[in-house]
């Protein structure tokens, strides 16, 4: 299967779409469930905050499937003082990459990947190699909002 080098606004903002769709309808059942008027609420929190990391793991594979044709935008090949190429590491499209990969092969721990190195400092979520992947809702919606800009950018026919 060859790459695709560029995406249509419209399969672009379909994806995007769909993205925020369900975390609009995780924040639904999320408060639906908070609003059910039972006083212990403990269990429910725990159980919810369990839910959400599995929720959002699961919903970073199907941002990383979106666009799992398309050409690795990573690592970027720059010169360096001697005018040999090397190795630099990429943005938000390289940490769904590399989250996705850690998710599949590493049982949920940030791997390091040779293909994309990871610079925690440059991370939209700050992660590194060796640390526990258990996204919230936020941290989703801010690593998928920079992906989709990454991909507009560098990928929008």
């Amino acid at each position: 299967m060859r790459d695709t080098w560029a995406y249509d606004r419209d399969y672009l903002d379909a994806c995007q779409s769909r993205s925020e769709t369900q975390v609009a309808m995780w924040r639904e059942v999320a408060g639906a469930a908070r609003d059910h008027g039972d006083a212990d609420v403990s269990e429910l929190e725990s159980a919810l905050a369990s839910l959400e990391s599995e929720y959002f793991n699961n919903m970073l594979l199907v941002l990383d499937g979106y666009f799992a044709q398309r050409p690795d935008l990573t690592p970027h090949l720059t010169p360096d003082a001697t005018g040999s190429a090397r190795t630099r590491p990429g943005g938000a499209v390289a940490e769904v990459r590399v989250l996705a990969r850690s998710l599949l092969d590493g049982g949920g721990t940030v791997l390091e990947d040779p293909d994309f190195p990871f610079d925690q400092q440059r991370s939209v979520l700050g992660l590194a190699v060796g640390d526990p992947i258990r996204l919230t809702q936020d941290q989703y919606r801010r690593l998928a909002g920079a992906f989709f800009r990454e991909i507009e950018r560098e990928l929008l026919a």
